[in-house]
């Protein structure tokens, strides 16, 4: 293992980039070791880590607590900001390089970018930031590895196979700086939710650092102005109810649609908000210490049934199935009545498009009550160091903890907006950037670290509407059986998994097979590796009992 360059090809064999096409073999295995411990021994190991201690930092208080199971925080308007450290974190150290995605358009470089350079000042030493673009991102990661030169942070895909792997054999071991009360050393990452530690835990060890997200995850967001317009329900009972109110807002004469079907148009989005009428489980539901996979319930095989139905109907965007629509420009613009979204979408589609936005709860599907709620990823990605002497890692996890101050300090303010005057001016107790500021601002920091997020500073009806969404949907959540357990399986055969389903439940939707092909379907996810993952996590689940 003394060296760990091998091809860019069999790198991508490895981690997933070419998982449609092979079933990707170990790394151990690429880098000649003897293919790691076994499910049951990495369950063990996993199970007897501790997790950081959570403390939340409470120097500035929200007008909205955020509550014990989920519901975030809220605030009206911008705290005055308190400054948070004394003096640059990483002063006099050694310049840092660091690789992550990007989602937006690329800043000026350092030379030319007064935020940049005002950044390095801050934390006290020079940052280099690699920024690839998302959809180019696995390429870039695959180059990165195989050429065996890694920086000294770097992003990790939530989708990348192997990860085992590649974290304990490539990447730091962060547990005895993080686990328990020793992540007080650092405030920050101490104040990041406990929901958001599991899955850093790797080979019995802490080999990462979340990037929080909240349980909430994803919002059915109405046009609540359309449904005002035309008197009807914005909150619909059931299935037939809901039916309605999408007849009801489509109007294929004046180039609006009830519905889109995902940004890669396969129609998930509705049979995931039908499935969630329907009871249908999240990824995993246990009874009895035997697992069950949403695909295989009958409920999973009806919501495909109804979301086909409603295509059917017409009351889908005539691009949408099997295409890649801009669904935000098309809902903002009203071609689109509904979307599926992340919920900081919310603010995006309000702050981006004057319209106003609302959010649909699932009912159960014949009435009677809230149906359930999907629990979001609680970590946008992994955020993992190159392994290095202890002085380094703690330069870096000091970098990670400074990145991380949230809402109330003046290194948030600074790190969102940059410096007043030059790149923001407050108007009417709120930032407004300049237009240097809209360019130079877009060094990704959220995707190194972050804080975790709260609702708002907006104007109090919106957060309140969020607000009261959350209080009504944090309730029904519902998590996966197989949160906190290990699958080797699982990281390896995802995406090659996800794509079967996805494809074949396009197949019905599309109208080209009946609803009876899922049964072939569902077979061909069991034999490619979804009975493998079962068996997994069940030998997990008992190892954790």
């Amino acid at each position: 293992m003394s060296d760990m360059r091998f091809t860019r090809r069999r790198f991508l064999e490895v981690t997933g980039g070419l998982a449609a096409v092979v079933a990707a073999p170990s790394l151990l295995s690429a880098c000649g070791g003897d293919g790691g411990a076994s499910p049951s021994d990495a369950a063990s190991a996993n199970k007897a880590v501790q997790l950081p201690t959570y403390t939340p930092w409470e120097q500035v208080s929200p007008d909205l607590p955020a509550t014990p199971d989920g519901v975030m925080a809220g605030f009206y308007s911008y705290p005055t900001p308190v400054d948070a450290f004394s003096s640059p974190p990483l002063a006099g150290a050694e310049p840092v390089e660091m690789l992550t995605s990007l989602l937006g358009p690329l800043p000026p470089a350092v030379g030319d970018n007064a935020y940049w350079q005002e950044l390095n000042t801050r934390v006290g030493t020079e940052l280099n930031v690699t920024m690839t673009p998302q959809a180019d991102y696995p390429n870039k990661l695959a180059t990165v590895f195989a050429g065996g030169d890694l920086p000294d942070i770097i992003l990790i895909n939530t989708t990348l196979a192997n990860r085992s792997d590649v974290l304990t054999r490539l990447c730091a071991d962060l547990t005895e700086y993080l686990s328990g009360d020793a992540v007080n050393e650092y405030p920050f990452l101490a104040n990041i939710p406990a929901d958001s530690w599991p899955n850093m835990v790797y080979g019995g060890g802490i080999y990462a650092l979340p990037i929080p997200r909240a349980v909430v995850g994803t919002i059915f967001f109405s046009r609540a102005d359309f449904i005002a317009e035309r008197s009807l329900n914005p909150a619909p009972a059931g299935f037939a109810e809901f039916r309605e109110l999408a007849e009801g807002l489509n109007d294929p004469a004046n180039n609006r649609w009830a519905f889109s079907s995902g940004e890669v148009g396969n129609g998930k989005n509705i049979i995931t908000f039908v499935g969630n009428m329907l009871g249908v489980p999240n990824a995993w539901k246990e009874e009895g210490g035997t697992f069950t996979s949403e695909h295989e319930t009958e409920e999973r095989k009806e919501a495909i049934a109804r979301t086909a139905e409603l295509v059917q109907a017409g009351l889908f965007h005539p691009d949408a199935l099997g295409g890649k629509l801009q669904e935000r420009e098309l809902f903002g613009n009203g071609t689109l009545a509904f979307k599926s979204d992340g919920y900081a979408a919310w603010d995006i589609l309000a702050d981006t498009y004057p319209v106003e936005v609302g959010a649909v709860a699932a009912p159960k599907f014949d009435g009677g009550g809230p149906g359930m709620v999907r629990a979001g990823a609680t970590s946008f990605g992994y955020t993992a160091f190159k392994q290095a002497d202890p002085e380094r890692i703690q330069q870096l996890l000091a970098l990670c903890n400074w990145l991380a101050a949230p809402l109330g300090t003046s290194e948030f303010m600074f790190r969102k907006y940059g410096i007043e005057g030059t790149h923001y001016t407050m108007e009417n107790g709120a930032p407004v950037r300049t237009p240097e500021g809209d360019t130079e601002v877009k060094v990704p920091l959220e995707y190194v670290a972050d804080s975790p997020h709260v609702l708002g500073p907006r104007a109090r009806d919106r957060v309140d509407a969020q607000r009261a969404y959350q209080e009504e949907a944090i309730p029904n959540v519902v998590r996966s059986a197989a949160e906190g357990l290990y699958s080797e399986a699982s990281i390896n055969k995802g995406g090659q998994l996800t794509k079967i389903v996805d494809d074949g439940a396009l197949e019905i939707l599309a109208g080209r097979q009946p609803i009876e092909y899922w049964d072939t379907v569902v077979d061909n996810w069991r034999r490619q590796g979804g009975d493998q993952i079962r068996t997994e996590l069940e030998a997990a689940f008992a190892e954790a009992r």
